[in-house]
């Protein structure tokens, strides 16, 4: 038997790599495809093999992020782990501000709420319960980091957690057994 080939990897990581340096150089919309591609060091026909956009690298770099409030959602993440994850957004506070705003914020959602439903049985108000409480998580994210509700990342990550009650209220979207597996595990840092 063979090794699968380890090259789509390297590459995957190769953009996911430029695009964290970038983005934390340079303001997101200002941020061309030509760029990623040059800071990669790949030809634009292996970026669009990999990635089908600019805003298609963003979903994949913050999915771990997304990952972790959709296993709040669903009660399935300890209070550790979504800590760890908003002392991470803490520090990347600016970004994220801007990526929780606009057209970029209503992918974001709608990436939190399939991650989400895909946990959920399914039932006439699968996609209802998803879609809630992936804009309660963002909601009470982006009230967090934009100063209007001040508490510490333990605080919010209870709260967070509780909305794990919108989804077990529903009567008849309940969780699937198992918990999202995570892709990487979310960074940590210091508290702010």
């Amino acid at each position: 038997m063979g090794h699968p080939d380890p090259r789509p990897r390297r590459t995957r990581d190769a953009i996911l790599g430029a695009f964290t340096a970038l983005v934390l150089t340079r303001r997101y919309d200002a941020l061309r495809t030509a760029d990623l591609i040059a800071a990669a060091d790949i030809g634009r026909s292996t970026f669009y093999e990999h990635f089908p956009s600019k805003e298609a690298v963003l979903l994949a770099a913050v999915e771990p992020i997304l990952r972790t409030l959709a296993s709040a959602a669903l009660g399935r993440a300890s209070k550790a782990q979504v800590r760890a994850m908003l002392e991470h957004v803490w520090e990347q506070r600016g970004f994220a501000r801007m990526l929780l705003d606009g057209r970029t914020g209503a992918n974001l959602q709608r990436q939190l709420a399939a991650l989400i439903a895909e946990r959920l049985d399914t039932g006439t108000d699968a996609t209802m319960v998803a879609t809630a409480a992936a804009a309660a998580q963002l909601a009470m994210l982006r009230l967090w980091i934009g100063g209007a509700v001040p508490c510490t990342p333990a605080e919010l990550a209870l709260r967070m957690l509780a909305c794990a009650a919108l989804v077990s209220a529903s009567g008849s979207a309940s969780p699937r057994s198992g918990s999202l597996p995570p892709r990487s595990p979310a960074p940590t840092s210091p508290a702010p």
